[in-house]
């Protein structure tokens, strides 16, 4: 129908003629408006979902046990990670941890926490730290059923997550890191384990008491394997820079007259002993958690702080002349783990920490990883 013409020699508009609606602009950035709700009458501007979000820091968790929600709590305090993900192959476990977490995100500086069983959730993490855990009936570690966990976990880890650090939390540490480093084909310093930094921290712990000091008053550091066979480095405690051995030269030894090594058997018997004090809610898993957050932090970070940490060594500089993932003081960034720092051990402490590596390459045969004859038989 044709348009009038109005005096003023402008067209108008029949009435049966309707205007443009407006969900028709082609301007995807106008979105209408409306009142309503309350919501649309409360917030005056809304935007679509935002798929990524900016300044993005992502942590993915395998494993919701004790120990990996002991990690997740202890990284969520801290408030260095944006976006925390909980994967675990129970899904309903794994979303009710998180929305748990996400009711009292407000006090953590509301992160996203999702739960999921898809492992290609780990995508676009920095971190993706492994907290399976399975033990037998005696409560030691279940080797050969984690490195079967592990050769479906950790390959689907580095086609997902290509550019991400690998941190293991699950026992026995050393051994699981090098069985990931191998799975994942990842460089070695981007694979690395808590290792011995929990046995540090209760080695530091044990001293502070003893002298009635602060922790932080005391330098010192385990390491060799995690566990019931650290080697507490007695030759390099100091407090306030002075060197304990300066004024007792046997402290440490088993001839100590003030039996300072009996610290040695509190620290190495710890993890048995809180396991079987707290029955069944063990493993024991808060200092793990601390720990395993400590090294997150340096790597988002990229601090560059030295910590000891389980990685690939195969240098005499640390008492072993055979390739092996042990612990050792590492200097800690965003590639993982960017240098190791040499130390100077005396005879005993080379002897124990070549004791150490034996340990944990019998431990790896006998999972199937490596071929070679045992380091304990001689020909």
């Amino acid at each position: 129908m044709d348009d009038e013409i109005v005096d003023d020699g402008t067209k108008k508009v029949k009435d049966d003629i309707k205007p443009k609606e407006e969900s028709e602009c082609l301007d995807g950035d106008k979105i209408p408006i409306t009142t309503t709700t309350t919501k649309n009458a409360l917030i005056t501007t809304q935007l679509g979902p935002c798929d990524t979000y900016p300044h993005r820091v992502k942590v993915s968790i395998v494993g919701t046990g004790n120990v990996g929600m002991a990690c997740a709590i202890a990284i969520l305090m801290r408030r260095m990670a944006s976006e925390v993900c909980l994967i675990d192959k129970d899904l309903k476990k794994a979303m009710a941890e998180a929305e748990d977490i996400q009711h009292a995100g407000i006090f953590l500086g509301n992160p996203l926490v999702t739960g999921a069983s898809d492992m290609s959730m780990v995508k676009e993490s920095a971190v993706v730290i492994i907290a399976i855990a399975d033990t037998k009936s005696d409560g030691k570690p279940d080797v050969k059923y984690n490195f079967e966990v592990f050769k479906k976990l950790v390959p689907t880890i580095a086609k997902f997550a290509c550019r991400a650090v690998i941190l293991v939390a699950t026992h026995p540490i050393d051994v699981m890191s090098y069985i990931a480093w191998k799975l994942s084909k990842f460089p070695s310093n981007r694979v690395l384990g808590t290792g011995t930094l929990v046995d540090s921290a209760r080695f530091q712990y044990f001293l502070s008491q003893k002298f009635g000091l602060a922790n932080t008053s005391v330098s010192c550091m385990s390491i060799g394997a995690q566990g019931d066979s650290s080697v507490p480095l007695w030759s390099s405690v100091h407090v306030a820079g002075m060197k304990l051995r300066d004024i007792n030269p046997r402290m440490g030894e088993k001839d100590d007259p003030e039996k300072w090594n009996e610290i040695n058997a509190a620290v190495n018997e710890s993890e048995a002993r809180l396991d079987k004090q707290k029955g069944s809610k063990a493993p024991n898993c808060w200092g793990l958690g601390f720990c395993t957050a400590e090294i997150v932090d340096a790597v988002l970070r990229n601090t560059k702080v030295i910590l000891p940490a389980s990685t690939y060594i195969h240098s005499c500089s640390h008492g072993t002349d055979k390739d092996v993932y042990m612990s050792v003081p590492c200097v800690l960034g965003r590639e993982g783990v960017h240098h190791t720092v040499r130390q100077k051990l005396t005879e005993a402490e080379k002897t124990a920490l070549q004791s150490c590596a034996d340990n944990i390459r019998n431990t790896l045969r006998e999972c199937g990883i490596l071929k070679e004859p045992r380091d304990d038989v001689k020909t």
